[in-house]
């Protein structure tokens, strides 16, 4: 080569970071709420503008780099990053803080490029898909506890502590009192049953912390992560919610939640995805797991039809012979239930509320049930009569029960929609873990997964050229979100 090379000679007209570029530089930074955005007037070095971090974490996250330290080798050695952030080289510190301290900002940024790609026709905005994954915490199952573990480790503290003060009763003893090999040779005893009482100490302020709390669990390294527990596997972590659009596989909702099921997720995450696509006929797909009452009522009212599979409560009954609930028919009119063998089943005493649904009972005659010919089918030894426990809005679960009874291929076409983010995120990209300590900074970095999922969605499906050329005639973005305050 006659001349040296220049650094934008290495960078092609349609490589991803001059996409990355132009869509952060159509970003209103200060306005989105980062930290450092406003410049500052006074003596010492200035901080790094936000936007050059955001730009440096968005390829980190598009090619799988996570750590800050890995992120910081890169502005020292790879053209691509020399480029995007102007020869730039913030610390691996400086790096890990901004993630760190703008978790709100970087939601709100995920946000904004979920609304651009519905500017440019990427989302249906019709048909969406909801689950749920585990996402292991920066700590292990070792560190949190639950009363049950700490009683145990108490118990067994107080034996090890008698042990060990009952050896030291023996030490005051004669030398021939004493046995060979036991406790009381133990030149260290005095300091170990020191470090034992230390340790009791602890744990009883941990099960009083855990009892002040009133949760079921308290973890020491991560405050906010759980012991979650699915098919036999118990993790210390975060129970992570998406929402995928059906046209392109496009991440649309998401959140972090401690929760370790999914039953109180679907309303709150298809009203997050109705809010972004603007949508009035939303379709939502889940799975048996989403399975709630009063969560398939809250979209009904809210206007959002869902195909929630039903889990069987009843192979249980239908292995020992005995009739399932659905074998017992409602009439709406009478407001009974008819059996079987045509007996009625009438309503019995006030609404009560169990796992906040008002239930009403409706019970059989102890003489029809004693002689009916179909009794060993309907009753347990135990039993003398029948009862079924009704919800007030029980016609919701009849509504969601024929609908799924007509559909034809929701259940597959969930799988399709929301099982490819996840095994994109966790598979491809090793994303299966935080890197955060803390609920709401573990919600900025799975923005960040997110939107680097989205990004590289929007990228393989418009091409680097159509979305540098749309973000090249955007003005600043300014995209506030109500449901983050």
């Amino acid at each position: 080569m006659l001349l040296p090379a220049r650094v934008e000679e290495y960078v092609s007209q349609i490589n991803i970071v001059r996409a990355i570029d132009a869509y952060v530089n159509t970003l209103d930074i200060y306005d989105l709420g980062f930290k450092n955005a406003q410049p500052v007037m006074k003596a010492g070095q200035p901080p790094y503008n936000p936007s050059v971090l955001l730009k440096l974490y968005l390829y980190g996250y598009l090619q799988g780099i996570r750590s800050s330290r890995k992120i910081e080798r890169e502005t020292c050695r790879n053209l691509e990053v020399i480029w995007l952030i102007e020869g730039l080289r913030p610390t691996y510190k400086t790096i890990a803080n901004f993630r760190k301290d703008n978790s709100l900002a970087l939601r709100l940024v995920n946000r904004d490029f979920i609304l651009l790609c519905k500017e440019l026709s990427l989302l249906g905005g019709e048909e969406v898909a909801v689950d749920g994954s585990f996402f292991s915490a920066d700590t292990s199952k070792d560190n949190i506890y639950t009363e049950q573990k700490l009683n145990t480790q108490l118990e067994r503290l107080e034996t090890k502590i008698a042990a060990y003060q009952e050896a030291l009763l023996l030490q005051d003893l004669a030398d021939d009192q004493a046995g060979k090999g036991s406790l009381s040779e133990d030149d260290q005893l005095e300091e170990k049953l020191k470090l034992l009482k230390e340790k009791q100490a602890e744990k009883t302020a941990l099960k009083q912390a855990l009892k002040d709390s009133g949760s079921k669990q308290i973890s020491t390294i991560d405050p906010d992560a759980r012991l979650l527990s699915k098919r036999g596997k118990t993790i210390a972590g975060y129970n992570v919610q998406i929402v995928v659009d059906s046209k392109n596989k496009l991440i649309v909702a998401d959140d972090v939640t401690q929760d370790g099921n999914d039953s109180q997720q679907l309303a709150p995450m298809l009203k997050k995805a109705q809010q972004v696509m603007q949508s009035e006929n939303l379709t939502g797909l889940a799975d048996t797991g989403y399975y709630e009452g009063n969560q398939l009522k809250q979209c009904e009212d809210e206007n959002i039809c869902v195909y929630v599979a039903i889990p069987d409560k009843s192979q249980q009954m239908v292995k020992q012979g005995l009739f399932t609930r659905e074998q017992f028919k409602y009439d709406a009119e009478q407001d009974i239930y008819n059996c079987p063998n045509n007996a009625v089943l009438e309503p019995c005493g006030n609404p009560h509320q169990k796992n906040n649904k008002w239930l009403t009972r409706y019970a059989s005659k102890t003489r029809v049930c004693n002689d009916c010919p179909l009794r060993e089918k309907c009753l347990t030894k135990n039993s003398k009569i029948k009862q079924i426990h009704r919800w007030e809005h029980e016609n919701v679960v009849e509504r969601h029960k024929s609908r799924m009874n007509s559909s034809s291929g929701e259940m597959i076409k969930r799988g399709a929609y929301v099982e490819h983010p996840f095994g994109t995120l966790k598979h491809r990209a090793g994303m299966n873990h935080f890197m955060m300590r803390g609920l709401e900074k573990c919600r900025g970095e799975f923005s960040l997964m997110v939107l680097g999922y989205n990004f590289t969605r929007a990228i393989n499906l418009l091409g680097v050229g159509l979305l540098l050329e749309h973000c090249l005639k955007q003005g600043k973005r300014t995209q506030k979100s109500p449901e983050f305050a």
